[in-house]
């Protein structure tokens, strides 16, 4: 076994990794268009006075907080946006049953008038099934290809990396859209 100082250590690991993420760089420019698709539904929805609400499966739970803490704790001065966590809404307990989601839905609408599910995660849990219950929404998920949703592979080493940089890009779109900065058809 080599025997390297902890600096130089850093660095060749540093460099390696880089290495690794720039090979895999190109993953959403290959895909922009239905990465456009996507997220051009949830921006129409948002700046025409729509709610965005938000759900993760458990794994992804982290993504919800850091993607809230992006819109409503950044420190710049913004506009609020109706983008809330329906996880927070329905509390810690996720269990959802088939026969309760017309009940949920019910209340939602009461609630949130007009709103969009944003879903992050796998689609095998019933928070995913609630969100899939409305004829469309802003779907990230894992391993599953469903129609007009982004697909993602949980496997992939990069996902979070991937998941922050579809965050940053939504970010950016959204608030350019809302200035009137770009035009969405």
């Amino acid at each position: 076994m080599r025997n390297t100082d902890f600096r130089s250590w850093l660095l060749e690991t540093m460099r390696l990794e880089y290495k690794k993420w720039a090979n895999d760089r190109e993953w959403l420019e290959i895909d922009r268009a239905l990465f456009a698709d996507t997220i051009l539904s949830a921006i129409k929805h948002i700046v025409r006075g729509g709610t965005l609400l938000l759900a993760t499966d458990e794994r992804r739970e982290w993504f919800g907080t850091y993607a809230l803490s992006r819109f409503y704790y950044s420190g710049t001065h913004r506009p609020l946006l109706p983008i809330f966590s329906l996880n927070r809404l329905l509390g810690t307990d996720l269990s959802i049953q088939k026969s309760s989601i017309d009940n949920t839905i019910n209340m939602l609408d009461i609630a949130y008038g007009d709103y969009m599910f944003w879903y992050v995660g796998q689609i095998n849990n019933h928070i995913a099934d609630l969100c899939r219950s409305k004829e469309y929404g802003l779907f990230w998920v894992m391993d599953e290809g469903i129609r007009g949703a982004f697909a993602l592979r949980a496997n992939d080493e990069f996902l979070d990396y991937k998941l922050i940089e579809m965050l940053r890009l939504f970010e950016k779109a959204l608030y350019e859209s809302i200035f009137n900065r770009v035009v969405i058809e």
